[in-house]
């Protein structure tokens, strides 16, 4: 973890712990003030070390994210000495148990689990009931092959610093249950979490989801039953044709109902054609680096550009698509906002090729677009209200894009009208 302050009326000091495993388990040790920053910077994720002289003492459950019922601390006699053979480190112990089995645990227990992230929500401050604390917070929803999302929150740093993509594969270790409006989960500062980790496992999973998942209507939870309930109140695939036609709105309905003007985000499903696209900004320069997409600048006196996220210097940027459309239906039109998955569907292309395309043919990249424009497509989307210069409105992305199968379109309509007789 990170190193921790605390003040009471009878100590202050600072913290920090880790987690240790050998080939029989794991145990977590925590590091007090003394030795706070000695063992700290010596400490590294991966790293082998011998431990000697540290006290043994019953694991308090509430602060673990381990599987043990004991626990060790580092005291003044404690010693930690960087083993320089390093040869077959074991693997991180996971126990994942699937998201629809969570209404089997009780409040405010552990657990891990291994999802695909399908949205992740802006950061949040947020204002504790119970001593008027500020708190950073921001919610994800993730899912799994048993069919069920959840939402699951981050805090703190954890939470500013998120920036994974959506749609991979992460281990959450160390979850902690809640019911809030039905099972959700929560990571607190003793969890962790890996993006993409290298077990079979989250191969399986990332097989699964490409393959189904990705297509998938969800069941969530809801309620403080635990009770299972459609996958409406949040992001991911438009799913079953019958669970598109529930969530479908027309352009005149966005407004009426006045969707994306609550606290929360809301979802919902369209079919309309693009009328237009806006070309200015297209995209933006981000960053090569693994699981980074923060924008980079351009350092013109060396000609790289610059990633102040990683600290780290690249010879070109890995442009990723961010731009508006607008979309129509017979009802009225929108503007809508989509981000580089949707955009490649859109487009046909990837970001890099289309900024290439700009700056050697003018021509031809102003056909790419209008190629693009008049399609109908039927689309997954996000309304969320934004304030900037206290000025309110509602922003409407789309997280999904489909190219409409119109065997299928025609039976959903004939089914349509056939209702009404």
């Amino acid at each position: 973890t990170s190193i921790k302050s605390w003040n009471k009326p009878t100590s202050q000091g600072r913290l920090f712990s880790v987690n240790l495993l050998d080939d029989s388990g794991e145990i977590r040790a925590t590091t007090f003030t003394q030795q706070v920053d000695k063992l700290f910077p010596l400490l590294e994720t991966g790293k082998v070390y011998y431990i000697s002289n540290a006290q043994v003492r019953m694991a308090k459950q509430q602060f673990s994210n381990v599987n043990n019922q004991y626990e060790l601390t580092f005291d003044d006699n404690t010693t930690v000495e960087l083993c320089l053979e390093q040869a077959n480190v074991p693997q991180e112990h996971y126990n994942f148990i699937p998201l629809a089995s969570l209404e089997k645990f009780e409040k405010n227990q552990v657990v891990d689990v291994l999802c695909v992230l399908r949205d992740a929500g802006e950061v949040a401050e947020i204002t504790s009931r119970t001593d008027d604390r500020k708190m950073i917070k921001r919610e994800l929803t993730i899912v799994d092959k048993s069919g069920f999302q959840v939402r699951a929150s981050l805090w703190g740093t954890e939470a500013e610093t998120f920036n994974v993509p959506v749609e991979h594969v992460v281990a959450f270790k160390g979850m902690r249950v809640g019911d809030f409006g039905g099972r959700t989960l929560s990571l607190p500062s003793v969890g962790s979490m890996t993006v993409n980790p290298d077990i079979p496992e989250a191969h399986a999973l990332r097989g699964w989801y490409d393959a189904e998942g990705r297509h998938m209507s969800f069941q969530s939870f809801r309620g403080s039953g635990g009770g299972a309930g459609g996958a409406g109140g949040s992001g991911g695939g438009i799913g079953s044709a019958e669970n598109f036609e529930a969530q479908l709105k027309t352009m005149a309905q966005v407004g009426a109902e006045n969707i994306g003007a609550r606290d929360t985000p809301e979802f919902f499903n369209l079919k309309g054609t693009i009328a237009f696209i806006r070309a200015n900004n297209l995209a933006y320069p981000s960053c090569p680096g693994e699981n980074c997409s923060k924008k980079v600048t351009e350092d013109l006196s060396s000609g790289q550009w610059r990633c102040e996220k990683c600290e780290r210097s690249w010879p070109a940027p890995d442009y990723r698509y961010i731009f508006s459309f607008n979309v129509s239906d017979d009802t009225g039109q929108n503007w809508l906002q989509c981000f580089n998955e949707v955009g490649e569907v859109l487009l046909g292309a990837t970001a890099n090729e289309m900024i290439e395309l700009q700056r050697v043919n003018e021509v031809a990249f102003g056909q790419k677009l209008a190629d693009a424009t008049f399609k109908e497509y039927k689309f997954r989307c996000k309304a969320k209200s934004e304030t900037f210069n206290e000025v309110t409105r509602v922003r409407i992305s789309a997280t999904n894009a489909y190219p409409i199968d119109y065997v299928a379109e025609t039976a959903r309509l004939s089914r349509l009208i056939d209702s009404y007789n």
